[in-house]
C-alpha cells in the first residue's frame, strides 16, 4: 500500500506536531500476529532532537539547507559505516561536514558542542506519547515483543536505553546492527530479531518510520506498519499515533480484552 500523502514533508518540526495531520490508521494487516518487531529511533522515541539542533547550528554558520536532503545524504553516505561499526560516529560526522562545504575550524566548533549535546539527549530521551502504555497492553495480552535498531551501540546499551525508557522487561529480544555487523534492510537483522523472538516471518509485523526498512521487512515476509514514515514508504497499515496499534492488532483477529 502507498504511504497517504504528507502534508509537511520537508518540514522540521517534532515528531507529535507532524503526526497530528496524519489521518490514520489506514490499512489492515491480512493475518492475526503472535508478535511485533519494532524500530527504535522515530518509533520508539524521537531521534530527530539532535538532527534538528544540528541543522539550527549549521545555519547560523551560514550552511541553509533543506532537512530532507541535507540528511538524506547523511543517511546513505555516511551513518551506515558507523552503524557496521566500520567508522567511529565523530569521524563519520567530520568527513560529512567537509563534503558539504564546511572548514575544519568550523568543524572543531560543530564536534565540541556535538559531542555533549549527543550525550545530553541519550541521557534524558523519552518515550514517544502512548509508547509505554501501548508495550504493557501489548505485552500483558501475549505478544512476543522485540527491537531492531541501526546503533551505534550494542544490544546491552540499547537495553539500557529501553530500561531509562521504562520499558524493561517487554522485548525478549533487542537486536543491534552493530553487533551484526550489517543494517537493515540486510535481511540477517530481521531473521535474527524473529529467530530471538521464536517467531516466523508471517507470525509477526515489523513496526517502522523507514522507506527501505519497511521494504525489507516485507521481502522477509513480515506484516509492515508504518509510523512517523517518510513520504514515499509503503506499508500494510499506517498509522498516526502509537496507541492505534491495539486497534491494528485487535482488527488482525487477536482481542486485546485480556489486557484490561
Amino acid at each position: 500500500m502507498n504511504v497517504p500523502q504528507d502534508p509537511l514533508a520537508g518540514a522540521v518540526l517534532p515528531l507529535t506536531d507532524r503526526l497530528s495531520f496524519r489521518r490514520c490508521p489506514i490499512g489492515r494487516l491480512s493475518r492475526p500476529l503472535r508478535g511485533l518487531l519494532f524500530d527504535m529511533g522515530d518509533v520508539l522515541h524521537d531521534a530527530t532532537l539532535w538532527r534538528r539542533w544540528l541543522l539550527h547550528l549549521l545555519g547560523r554558520m551560514g550552511l541553509h539547507t533543506n532537512y530532507r536532503c541535507f540528511y538524506h545524504i547523511w543517511d546513505r553516505d555516511f551513518l551506515p559505516d558507523v552503524h557496521r561499526g566500520e567508522r567511529p560516529f565523530c569521524e563519520a560526522l567530520q568527513a560529512f561536514l567537509l563534503s558539504v562545504g564546511l572548514s575544519p575550524a568550523q568543524i572543531d566548533e560543530v564536534q565540541a558542542a556535538c559531542q555533549a549535546r549527543r550525550r545530553q539527549w541519550e541521557e534524558t530521551a523519552r518515550p514517544l506519547p502512548g509508547v509505554k502504555p501501548t508495550l504493557a497492553r501489548l505485552h500483558a495480552a501475549g505478544y512476543t515483543l522485540g527491537v531492531l535498531s541501526d546503533s551505534e551501540h550494542p544490544s546491552s546499551g540499547l537495553r539500557d536505553q529501553l530500561d531509562r525508557f521504562g520499558l524493561s522487561g517487554l522485548f525478549s529480544a533487542v537486536v543491534s546492527s552493530i553487533d551484526l555487523k550489517q543494517t537493515k534492510p540486510h535481511p540477517i537483522g530481521y531473521r535474527t530479531a524473529l529467530e530471538a523472538m521464536r517467531l516466523a516471518p508471517e507470525q509477526a509485523a515489523f513496526v517502522g518510520h523507514d522507506t527501505a526498512e519497511l521494504a525489507g521487512a516485507a521481502r522477509v515476509g513480515l506484516q509492515t506498519i508504518a509510523f512517523n514514515f517518510d513520504p514515499d514508504a509503503k506499508a500494510d497499515v499506517f498509522i498516526a499515533r502509537f496507541d492505534e496499534l491495539l486497534e491494528v492488532v485487535s482488527a488482525a483477529g487477536v482481542s486485546l480484552a485480556a489486557a484490561g
